[in-house]
């Protein structure tokens, strides 16, 4: 695989992971209160301001992995997010299709991770512009 066709494959890939977050944050979001009281039902201790939390960090975690922007600590943001509501949330319904669809995310966000925004990214574009305007010598 060539470096540009790499470069293009994790820009679209993050793109549609982030699409598919932000689509779950909105559900969410539009139905808060059943998504509260979900929560309540499983007893979640302070269920209300623990979701709409989960539900903020996940739209704001989508977005940066979007943009690439702060990327590997979105990752690790919605990597959190995604073991907590696989905990809670599925814990008493041990069906594969949960299971599964939380392995699956759990693999595509490290895998994220490690191989990082790539070029088309807003945390790359920083980064160079941090090197051509530092006079420094760099050793990398």
């Amino acid at each position: 695989m060539t470096d540009k066709a790499f470069v293009l494959m994790l820009f679209l890939q993050r793109l549609v992971f982030a699409a598919a977050f932000a689509f779950l944050a909105a559900g969410e979001a539009l139905h808060i209160n059943a998504f509260t009281q979900n929560a309540i039902d499983i007893g979640l201790p302070f269920a209300r301001s623990i979701c709409v939390s989960a539900v903020t960090v996940t739209f704001v975690c989508a977005s940066c992995i979007a943009l690439g922007l702060f990327f590997r600590t979105a990752c690790f943001g919605l990597v959190l997010i995604t073991l907590f509501s696989g905990f809670f949330f599925f814990a008493g319904g041990l069906n594969k299709v949960n299971i599964v669809g939380v392995l699956f995310a759990l693999t595509i966000l490290c895998g994220f991770f490690f191989c990082g925004a790539g070029r088309i990214s807003v945390d790359y574009y920083l980064k160079q512009r941090r090197i051509r305007t530092n006079k420094r010598i760099s050793f990398r």
